[in-house]
């Protein structure tokens, strides 16, 4: 049977992706941080190798005999601490990189429009546009993720790089989740700028899930760049106040963009790889997202992997808003 590694396994894609496989028939390792158990979700066992993508003796051992490697593994939802977050992010794929290239196997890496960067406020981002300037330590990492992927790509790893749009659903540490809904839950949320008419680029995770199965096993996707997103139109504002509703609160207020942008440029200075020193603040890595209009084109992974989302918005907030009410 085929076999696969996934970084990040028991994460919040990761365990989804993983079922993905072990569907499939694949034979799965899961390379997790110490102390993170098996998802509870998945249908039957899967090897569980512990140690931290840093480590290129950890990724070494893990990787040994892998013929395909899915790496999700990222530090998520943290304002700042730029040295980390390339630590993990970029250096860890090197890492991850260096190993599949000295096994022979196959890499997709799960990036972010978050390279996008201050694009995202003035265009429709398509995967040739290139990187635009970073807006925070995540956005900079995953610039430097993909540039390094592509290194090792030119020096003959087979390399497919996804860039999955804001994802939503609900199980772990998306910032469109759980913990969306419980900031709503104990601020009453805010609907930033022309929320009411800007798109919120939306991918539901387990359209995601499905769409990096079929690039990590497509042999048309070696080499490819491919932006996820659901492509509904959903905007901030409707999103809000859907999970506003889930959260037993009123729709939220409409905040001005200007003032928040004001506001998380004197609190941080990404061109100097400064954080944000007040982590209660809006960041402008969220305010990037949240005050502007998302318009992610998924032309290119819809017409050569045939992808599709299998689960509309409608049934999305449904699923969420069950899966809330069990919390």
């Amino acid at each position: 049977m085929p076999s696969v590694v996934v970084t990040g396994g028991p994460g919040f894609i990761g365990r989804r992706v993983v079922s993905r496989f072990l569907d499939a028939g694949w034979v799965v390792t899961s390379f997790s941080l110490p102390g993170e158990s098996a998802s509870k979700d998945w249908p039957r066992a899967v090897r569980m190798e512990y140690g931290d993508v840093c480590a290129p003796r950890d990724v070494a051992r893990t990787l040994d005999g892998a013929s395909l490697v899915v790496h999700l593994a990222a530090v998520v939802g943290v304002p700042g601490e730029y040295d980390r977050q390339w630590s993990i992010i970029a250096e860890g794929t090197r890492n991850i990189a260096e190993a599949a290239l000295k096994n022979s196997a196959r890499l997709l890496v799960a990036s972010s429009i978050a390279v996008y960067g201050d694009k995202i406020q003035r265009q429709i981002c398509r995967e040739d546009d290139g990187h635009g300037v970073w807006q925070g330590a995540y956005g900079r990492a995953k610039q430097a993720q993909e540039t390094i992927a592509l290194e090792y790509a030119a020096k003959g790893l087979p390399v497919t790089i996804v860039r999955p749009a804001n994802v939503y659903g609900l199980g772990g540490s998306s910032a469109w989740g759980d913990r969306f809904i419980q900031a709503i839950k104990q601020s009453g949320g805010a609907v930033v700028g022309e929320g009411d008419t800007n798109n919120a680029g939306l991918v539901f995770v387990e359209n995601l899930a499905d769409a990096i199965f079929l690039a990590a096993t497509a042999q048309q996707a070696i080499g490819r760049i491919y932006n996820v997103c659901d492509g509904e139109g959903v905007t901030w504002g409707h999103y809000t106040d859907d999970l506003a509703k889930i959260a037993n609160k009123p729709p939220p207020p409409r905040l001005p963009l200007a003032a928040l942008m004001t506001m998380a440029l004197e609190n941080e200075n990404p061109v100097q790889l400064i954080g944000p020193r007040d982590t209660s603040l809006p960041t402008l890595e969220g305010l990037n997202l949240v005050g502007f209009d998302n318009r992610f084109d998924a032309t290119r992974i819809r017409s050569e992997l045939g992808w599709s989302p299998c689960i509309h918005y409608r049934d999305a907030i449904k699923t969420i808003a069950r899966q809330w009410t069990q919390t």
